[in-house]
């Protein structure tokens, strides 16, 4: 059995990309939380995009922020309840 390239991605697409632009994140930022649901690590993240740990923690910050989350579990918690129709989004 062949491994898939990449894990399959956990949201359905067509709420994903509401839900991203909703919370008003950059594509930088829609392709770290990409990553995130897709379970990779900050050095994977670092090493698939390219960009130095400082950037990266400025662009999870950021994302924090605007979803109103303090950490990745309450993120992907976040995520996966609205993707479901569960919550509601503000702003």
């Amino acid at each position: 059995m062949v491994k898939p390239a990449h894990p399959p991605f956990p949201l359905p697409n067509e709420r994903w990309h509401e839900i991203a632009i909703k919370l008003n994140f950059s594509p930088k930022q829609t392709r770290v939380v990409e990553l995130i649901l897709r379970n990779q690590c900050d050095k994977q993240i670092e090493a698939i995009l390219n960009m130095p740990h400082s950037t990266l923690r400025t662009h999870l910050d950021r994302i924090f922020q605007k979803a109103s989350v303090s950490d990745r579990q309450e993120l992907i918690l976040l995520l996966c309840a609205l993707s479901h129709g569960i919550g509601r989004l503000y702003g």
